[in-house]
């Protein structure tokens, strides 16, 4: 009776040891029917990349490795990111080692997003360059004005194709958060103040709109990839730096 005691205890320990660990399932898709063309890899993209959220990765050999460091990884365009199976709410993801044939063909699209991706990571916990923004119709946006508030910034431009898009949805987010006193949502653009009310005669657009905007996109926050958003807590330091509405959310959510 001691014996099976002991042997109970034993096991109890080992699973409690076991517990919180994330084991890899299998991939969703294998890689070899990802990378059979390119109809399947962009639809495996659409459907499966989320690697701006917070996400489980591991190298090659299945052993657990930082995200920053899977990111990097993928800049070299010789890695597919394969989502495995998961029974969590966080996505996980091992690097698949392509072929000399599968990189030439797909591993130039994976270093042109990927370069992006590690580039927004590394940006996540630095403070937001400084700023001192006034709105088309005259409103002030510092760190003064914006003490103790959340501010989402994005950027976009009159003729672009994904930015105009995009837009309905955003409007669904500043609606949303509407009675959040503490949440602002700022766009800036490099459009002159004229042009961009001109614009939002046609295309409504709830974001308090900044004119004249080109030399601290470009040269402040280094973007030159639209559109962009930025997510800053109430401590003036970058959280997410996301392409997407449906990003913007979940950044928001996890504040």
């Amino acid at each position: 009776m001691k014996k099976l005691l002991t042997l109970i205890i034993v096991v109890l320990v080992q699973l409690s040891c076991f517990a919180g660990v994330t084991i890899p399932g299998k991939p969703v898709q294998e890689p070899a029917f990802i990378l059979k063309n390119y109809d399947n890899f962009f639809q495996y993209v659409s459907n499966h990349m989320k690697l701006s959220q917070d996400i489980v990765t591991y190298n090659a050999a299945m052993k657990p490795m930082s995200k920053g460091d899977f990111l990097k990884a993928l800049t070299t365009g010789s890695y597919l990111p394969v989502r495995l199976v998961a029974d969590g709410k966080q996505w996980q993801y091992n690097l698949y080692k392509m072929n000399a044939g599968q990189a030439k063909e797909m591993g130039q699209y994976i270093q042109g997003w990927s370069v992006v991706l590690y580039d927004h990571y590394r940006r996540e916990g630095k403070q937001f360059p400084k700023y001192n923004f006034t709105d088309i119709q005259g409103n002030k946006y510092n760190a003064a004005t914006l003490k103790g508030k959340t501010l989402v910034i994005n950027c976009w431009f009159i003729g672009c194709v994904t930015c105009e898009k995009e837009m309905p949805a955003l409007n669904e987010l500043v609606a949303k958060y509407k009675n959040r006193k503490d949440i602002v949502f700022v766009a800036l653009a490099p459009d002159s103040k004229a042009k961009l009310q001109a614009f939002l005669k046609r295309k409504p657009f709830n974001y308090a709109i900044v004119a004249d905007q080109h030399t601290y996109i470009s040269k402040k926050l280094n973007i030159d990839a639209y559109p962009t958003h930025f997510i800053i807590n109430k401590q003036g330091r970058i959280v997410s730096v996301v392409d997407t509405p449906e990003e913007v959310i979940y950044a928001l959510e996890k504040l």
